[in-house]
């Protein structure tokens, strides 16, 4: 398992994985109730609405989708109704996701040398941060105006939301303090 999130009410659980699907569980029972999504290649990272049951799951596939954790009728083998919104194709793998407080905006973050922003109503692009080489983490402020993501090369990037511009980056820890620390 590469990622979980827990429904708006606690009750259920979603988890994603290698095997290409997100699953829908009864939190208290670990009982499955069934694959949220049409399989889509390996799933790596997925993210809650902040106040909806909506999640948005992204892999080795490249692009991030969007779900709504209810199903309105019975599900058929290769479904995909609980799917609302297909964003654009990323140029790498998707290792991390996020919402903004608020919902309205998504972060894509992985292989691909920038972290996308979208609007999550509109799946229209809203920014770009650029300056990175592999990104496993991303986080909106509270506030959702500044996207905080890790990277590869060991440091955070602090940008815009709305602009994309770059406000600071760093190291959060030298290899220097560490090498010290050990001795």
């Amino acid at each position: 398992m590469l990622g979980t999130i827990f429904g708006v009410d606690g009750k259920r659980l979603v988890s994603v994985s290698r095997d290409q699907a997100a699953k829908l569980t009864d939190a208290s029972s670990g009982q499955f109730i069934e694959n949220i999504n049409a399989l889509r290649g390996e799933l790596a990272a997925i993210a809650r609405h902040p106040t909806r049951d909506l999640i948005l799951i992204g892999g080795t596939e490249r692009v991030p989708y969007l779900y709504t954790m209810d199903r309105s009728a019975s599900m058929k083998i290769a479904d995909d109704s609980t799917l609302i919104r297909k964003f654009e194709m990323q140029d790498g793998a998707i290792f991390a996701l996020a919402f903004s407080p608020d919902g309205s905006r998504i972060a894509v973050a992985g292989a691909a040398d920038d972290v996308a922003v979208y609007q999550t109503e509109t799946g229209d692009r809203a920014a770009t941060c650029k300056g990175h080489k592999g990104t496993y983490a991303v986080a909106f402020s509270p506030d959702g105006e500044q996207l905080a993501t890790g990277g590869f090369d060991g440091k955070v990037r602090i940008c815009e939301v709305k602009s994309g511009k770059l406000v600071r980056d760093f190291v959060p820890v030298p290899v220097e303090t560490l090498a010290a620390a050990a001795n």
